[in-house]
């Protein structure tokens, strides 16, 4: 039976434009992951056993630009929630299967992380 994710979001400057969308994805199955990485610290997370991922969530609980991940040599700054919608946008992390978290702040800092994908390869 196949999961269903509802998503939106909206953006809004101040007295000014905004954006949003909303829509549903579907898919084989989901995991959310809670994570903390220690002050100082180094961990990779493994993210996906198998299959396409097509919506991948990092959300820092306190966002700080000393929190960070690696994507493909480069250090990505957790200074807010990173939202990936569809496999063209899980697609900018290259493939990964897991992400190693590095944490230069002085004190413990957890991660969620939502991840949709198909079971099948």
């Amino acid at each position: 039976m196949a999961e269903k994710i509802n998503w939106n979001f909206v953006l809004q400057a101040l007295n000014g434009p905004s954006v949003s969308g909303a829509g549903t994805l579907e898919m084989d199955a989901y995991d959310k992951i809670e994570v903390t990485i220690t002050a100082g610290a180094t961990q990779q997370v493994n993210l996906v056993p198998s299959g396409t991922v097509s919506l991948l969530v990092i959300n820092p609980v306190v966002p700080n630009a000393d929190l960070s991940y690696d994507v493909g040599g480069n250090a990505v700054a957790l200074d807010g929630p990173h939202v990936l919608i569809g496999t063209g946008a899980v697609s900018l992390l290259g493939g990964a299967r897991d992400l190693t978290f590095t944490n230069n702040t002085a004190a413990d800092s957890t991660i969620e992380i939502l991840l949709g994908r198909d079971a099948t390869p």
